[in-house]
């Protein structure tokens, strides 16, 4: 609920651009964090129904992280840890497999 706040804080015109900026990396580690525990949530059920579920939320929540990404590299900002699919992958295991 809360990076839903945010971010439609985003499309208030009001806001200096700096503290949008802010917004966007607090975004961002919340959408990757987001995708990560919903990889986790999938290693950890075992109805059918839940593991369709957890693959449903791994896919938007990838989508959701890819599409923040795109759309700060538009913007012009860049995260000052730099994020790279490989951090992803080697700390939590690929979830590709699994498709």
């Amino acid at each position: 609920m809360v990076a839903w706040r945010r971010l439609l804080g985003l499309w208030d015109t009001e806001q200096p651009c700096a503290k949008i900026k802010i917004n966007m990396a607090d975004l961002i580690d919340q959408a990757r964090l987001d995708w990560i525990a919903a990889q986790r949530y999938y290693r950890t059920v075992t109805d059918p129904d839940l593991i369709d579920y957890s693959i449903f939320l791994i896919k938007a929540y990838e989508r959701r992280y890819m599409y923040l990404l795109k759309k700060a590299r538009q913007e012009g900002f860049r995260h000052p840890q730099g994020i790279s699919m490989a951090e992803i992958t080697e700390a939590e295991g690929t979830i590709r497999q699994v498709f």
